[in-house]
């Protein structure tokens, strides 16, 4: 079983997709996509990054690629354009769009017409597809790995589709011959334009509320609530300020908080990590139908989750992380992977006041080592997962920097 990454980058890419696909999304006579006739369900294994549920998906039967399965996306994305003109592709047109970041828009090209292809003979024919014109997420920094893509509504709407976190399986069902366990939990889901809702309640202190959010397997937090409806939602009173993530547009800044509480389906957790986006980061378009904010895939893989789309239903039932406490790192550091093979680390920000900034550690710094890892020994999870331990973990890091190296060393702290 591949390690648990647990970072808390707030990557909703995918959930911008409200807006100018929807024109052709069943158009041109798509069939969308399909099990081989004589299976019932079949089963994909996944790799999982930072909470992120990812597959290999081969397009025009010529390219295979890693892609996100994202609930929150409307329609498929290629994030780098090198990968369409490799395939030829031919856009129909070409498009501005809002994101989630500080960018106002940013461009992309619509494909139309493709075929993609999943493990165990999953086609899908006539699929219409984004091409962003810049690679704006950078996921293979961000994540260590080569990912290039999204799938979202056109792959869940078709199936029940089963996420075993514990066994990193995706079952795939026709919705017919699907059967609930009895040990899971059914909750009602709602699935407005093309995204699915679930309603939970969130504690602080002695208030209780009742929220609607969008469950979006396609983002890393546990919990993001909408600043601007701070009339509704009892926000913590303890709040960090912190870049809460990447989104298409670019950085999401925003606070960390922590609820006293929250439930879903009859389930409970202490001290939810929530994120709080600043009000103009996390733009209405994004959630279309949410007034409160999304549930992400730090809660998510506390169950294996089963959506069902056709009879608006979600099924939750505990996996081996139930118990698991919602942890934040706490050196300050963020880290990004460089080089052709992706086997080099580079500072990419160092948060003021933190651990890593008072030990005199600067945004360019090339480390070679933390605690004896480096990326041709280790993942960037196991990294990263180092760098959250405990509190007062020791952290020895060798860095190089103007042509030496240089040692570096402090104790993590438990910064929210």
């Amino acid at each position: 079983m591949l390690k648990k990454f647990r970072w808390y980058w707030l990557i909703c890419w995918g959930t911008v997709l409200s807006l100018a696909l929807s024109y052709t999304a069943h158009a041109q006579g798509s069939i969308g996509f399909v099990l081989p006739p004589d299976r019932k369900m079949v089963e994909v294994p996944f790799e999982e990054y930072s909470n992120l549920i990812v597959v290999p998906v081969t397009i025009n039967n010529f390219l295979t690629l890693k892609f996100i399965l994202d609930t929150g996306a409307e329609s498929a994305i290629l994030t780098e354009k090198l990968f369409g003109d490799i395939l030829g592709l031919q856009y129909v047109r070409d498009i501005t769009i809002q994101a989630p970041g500080v960018q106002d828009s940013l461009q992309a090209y619509v494909a139309t017409g493709l075929h993609l292809a999943l493990p165990g003979g999953i086609q899908g024919r006539s699929i219409n597809m984004l091409v962003l014109k810049h690679d704006y997420l950078e996921l293979n920094k961000n994540l260590g790995e080569e990912i290039y893509g999204i799938l979202g509504y056109d792959l869940f709407n078709r199936f029940v589709v089963n996420v075993d976190y514990d066994d990193k399986v995706i079952r795939f069902y026709r919705p017919e011959h699907y059967k609930p366990k009895r040990s899971a939990q059914e909750i009602p889901l709602e699935v407005t334009n093309t995204k699915p809702f679930v309603q939970m309640t969130v504690s602080q202190k002695d208030r209780t509320d009742s929220v609607k959010l969008m469950v979006d397997t396609g983002a890393s937090h546990a919990l993001l609530l909408d600043v601007r409806n701070m009339n509704d939602i009892a926000f913590p009173e303890k709040l960090l300020t912190s870049r809460l993530g990447q989104g298409l547009g670019g950085e999401i800044p925003g606070f960390l908080g922590r609820m006293s509480e929250c439930s879903i389906g009859g389930y409970e957790f202490d001290e939810v990590l929530s994120s709080i986006p600043i009000d103009g980061a996390y733009i209405k378009a994004i959630k279309r139908g949410s007034r409160h904010g999304t549930i992400g895939g730090d809660l998510l893989t506390r169950f294996n989750v089963t959506f069902d789309y056709p009879n608006q239903k979600l099924y939750l039932k505990r996996s081996n992380r139930f118990h698991d406490e919602f942890d934040f790192d706490m050196s300050g550091i963020t880290l990004g992977a460089v080089g052709k093979k992706l086997d080099s680390l580079v500072v990419r920000r160092i948060q003021d006041e933190t651990p890593a900034a008072d030990a005199g550690i600067l945004p360019g710094d090339v480390v070679l080592k933390v605690n004896g890892l480096n990326l041709r020994n280790a993942t960037m999870g196991e990294i990263t997962d180092l760098l959250r331990k405990k509190d007062g973990f020791k952290v020895r890091i060798v860095i190089w920097r103007e042509g030496k190296k240089e040692k570096k060393v402090f104790r993590l702290r438990r910064m929210i």
